[in-house]
């Protein structure tokens, strides 16, 4: 790869994980907000609303905004206006159905919430016409940041992104921060998703260039033929995401749900870069897969793997050692305790450590779709299976270990499918030699800084202690990383042109 091209391709990347990593920030802001603000009764009825908003959506977008980049390349500047249109359009009309299953929905909320409190049953059936509405007008604009980075203005995609985020979180904490109901707040959040789609349209129309013609060259059965396999892939995926909440939600009491909805997150500053490399990458993959550039493929998929392993490991350990200090710190109110959340928070956490790649883009360089579609329907079996008696039987803490175990027997599966594809044993598709380097180091710099914080900080002094872990882990990880020369020169100058934002003025 050409100096030149590396260049552009850290560029984009950059521009990316920066976008995602501040948005994600935001979304990360408003959960704890919420949290601090509502009560656990309120937080479990504001969290289970928007779980349901969330699957409604996925449901309904079902890889149509991703289909944007696929056909981008392939049609001219005065044929994209058309097609992005083509793709809002569609978007409404299944934004119109995701609604209305919504409303159909409300009507079995009792049949499921049977161990709530029937106030708390009562609340969700009020509000969820609500979120009906929101994802009415938010669904037709989700194409939006794609088509942004596909027409080439990744910083436009980038502050979409970032302003849309932003506006949400002031439509729903601002009025419950000045005191207003959850009620209200929600109808806020309604008036969000309204600007937003309106914002949206003119955004586009504004930045593609006019066509011939207001219709697209692309019909909509080669588009739904192209997207809805993706579609099912992704719907699988947050089906995955949410199965063990609901399966909670279901065994368990309204507050062991609102403990666990604090626990089952997977860091999500983390989580966001192996993905987003992966989106500016997965283009290359393809084209040196079609040009039989075995080696080149290979080299370049390591040495993806090996950057961002040196960010997601030592960053997941680190939130794993710190665990009981952040969930304390930023979820314990006066009266409220989610200690419960910390075990089942570390545990879930673990996954995070496979996830040093998006594995789909390697899959998808190979034509490979219908393995992506396998890989999430066997999570999702494998997490129905082992959720529900381990939840049965150990609470929260055996929901979050059920759910690792499952991440760990589909993470070994898919990586004998790639392997199948490279031609490689399994031990041999990730670079595990760099991979165990960096955890062992993490592990080393992790081990001491757990047992110091506990010998000479008090337990109650979750500040002091959240400010020693932090600092001493990750000056000790740079520091002998530095000196085993895991982290070389070339890592420590491009990590310091990317946080001084270079690619954001250039």
């Amino acid at each position: 790869m050409s100096a030149k091209k590396e260049g552009s391709l850290t560029e984009k990347t950059g521009v990316v994980v920066f976008a995602r990593i501040l948005t994600t920030v935001i979304d990360l802001l408003l959960a704890v907000a919420i949290v601090r603000i509502l009560s656990k009764t309120d937080f479990a009825i504001i969290g289970y609303l928007l779980m349901i908003h969330e699957v409604a959506r996925n449901l309904a977008v079902m890889g149509f905004p991703e289909s944007v980049f696929y056909y981008f390349e392939r049609l001219g500047n005065n044929a994209r206006r058309g097609f992005a249109f083509q793709t809002i359009a569609i978007l409404l009309v299944t934004g119109i159905v995701a609604a209305s299953a919504i409303i159909i929905f409300n009507f079995f909320v009792p049949a499921l919430l049977t161990n709530w409190p029937e106030a708390s049953v009562l609340a969700v059936q009020e509000f969820l016409p609500l979120m009906a509405i929101v994802a009415l007008f938010e669904i037709p604009s989700w194409p939006v940041a794609n088509i942004l980075l596909a027409a080439d203005r990744q910083k436009d995609a980038a502050w979409y992104e970032i302003g849309t985020s932003s506006l949400s979180f002031i439509a729903l904490i601002i009025p419950l921060w000045l005191g207003f109901s959850l009620g209200f707040a929600l109808w806020c959040l309604v008036g969000y998703a309204v600007l937003r789609f309106v914002c949206s349209i003119v955004w586009v129309w504004f930045v593609l260039p006019a066509g011939r013609s207001i219709g697209s060259d692309i019909t909509l059965t080669e588009q739904a033929g192209f997207s809805i396999p993706l579609g099912l892939s992704a719907l699988v995926g947050k089906f995955n995401k949410y199965i063990d909440k609901f399966v909670v939600s279901i065994l368990l009491v309204d507050t062991a749900y609102a403990e666990y909805s604090v626990a089952a997150n997977e860091v999500p500053i983390i989580k966001v870069i192996p993905f987003a490399v992966g989106s500016v990458l997965i283009s290359r993959y393809v084209s040196l897969n079609l040009e039989a550039k075995k080696e080149e493929l290979l080299a370049l998929w390591y040495k993806g793997i090996e950057k961002v392993s040196l960010l997601v490991v030592p960053l997941t350990i680190l939130v794993i050692v710190i665990a009981n200090d952040l969930i304390l710190l930023v979820f314990e109110t006066e009266g409220t305790s989610y200690a419960a959340a910390v075990l089942p928070f570390q545990i879930y956490n673990l996954i995070v450590l496979i996830r040093v790649t998006h594995y789909g883009s390697i899959l998808q360089a190979f034509g490979d779709t219908k393995g992506i579609l396998y890989f999430s329907l066997n999570l999702l079996a494998a997490n129905i299976i082992l959720s529900i008696p381990f939840t049965w039987y150990f609470g929260i803490v055996g929901t979050a270990l059920s759910t690792l175990i499952a991440n760990i027997y589909n993470w070994y599966i898919i990586l004998r499918r790639i392997g199948k594809h490279m031609e490689l044993p399994v031990s041999k598709v990730l670079p595990f030699p760099f991979y165990f380097k960096v955890l062992g180091l993490s592990v080393v710099s992790g081990i001491p800084i757990w047992v110091l914080r506990f010998l000479f900080i008090s337990p109650e002094n979750n500040l002091a202690g959240l400010i020693f872990g932090i600092t001493t882990f990750l000056v000790m990880f740079l520091a002998l990383g530095t000196f085993l020369n895991i982290i070389t020169k070339e890592d420590w100058r491009k990590f310091l042109d990317w946080i001084s934002l270079k690619f954001l003025y250039k």
